[in-house]
């Protein structure tokens, strides 16, 4: 076991296992110890991770500049928040849950026409359809293990977010690249953003200036004309 503090001062602990304990181990109830869990069956790693309150109002601020760019661009979003994303094939309690994480576009349409269908339509959906988008705020020592698991689950794009001390850094990677994740200078899930916007909408969020954050965003919107919704 091992403990460590991340870089916006969330408390970390971690435990290394044989892969073969993990579906047995996953079974437990970790949630009930911490407020997020990962757990990577092909490497033994179980992580739990008590998060500040400084990584909580990022990742609130982060998913709220999601919401209103899709918004704006007149894109359907739904939030997911920090939902227990399995293995595909794994029927077992393992999986990764990150801070915020979205369906956008034709798979939020989709999941609103499964939700409607009823609740076995909509565990089904989300058992076949991983999210276009993950989100994680703030640096740790596992950080390097979840774009790969990310990339198994088929999740195109992830968001990483650090602004700890003197650091404001924003990286988007395209998971699904043919030699591995790999960085990216905007997204290809969510235009018009990219890391120097998304540092900016973040804070104005956490601030709550929410009407600069609305001007912020038709801004980069009126610089992309074929954007649905960037007259508005």
């Amino acid at each position: 076991m091992e403990r460590s503090t991340g870089s916006m001062g969330s408390q970390y602990t971690t435990y290394r296992f044989f892969p073969d304990d993990i579906p047995r181990l996953a079974k437990l109830d970790w949630s009930s110890i911490a407020r997020r869990v990962f757990i990577d069956p092909a490497t033994g790693l179980i992580a739990l991770m008590t998060p500040s309150s400084r990584h909580e109002t990022h990742a609130w601020g982060a998913g709220r500049a999601v919401h209103d760019t899709a918004r704006h661009a007149g894109m359907r979003a739904i939030a997911l928040g920090a939902t227990r994303w399995p293995l595909p094939g794994d029927p077992e309690n393992t999986g990764a849950e990150p801070d915020a994480c979205y369906y956008l576009g034709e798979n939020a349409e989709g999941w609103t026409r499964a939700r409607q269908k009823g609740e076995a339509e909509l565990d089904a959906f989300e058992r076949r359809t991983p999210p276009d988008l993950v989100i994680e705020v703030e640096r740790s020592r596992d950080d390097a293990r979840k774009p790969l698991f990310y990339r198994r689950l088929g999740v195109p794009e992830m968001w990483r977010i650090d602004v700890s001390g003197n650091t404001r850094e924003a990286a988007m990677l395209n998971l699904q690249a043919a030699g591995g994740p790999e960085a990216m200078t905007a997204s290809a899930v969510l235009p018009p953003a990219d890391p120097v916007f998304v540092l900016e909408a973040m804070e104005l969020a956490v601030e709550g200036r929410l009407d600069e954050l609305d001007a912020l965003i038709l801004e980069r919107l009126r610089r992309q004309p074929d954007t649905p919704g960037a007259d508005t």
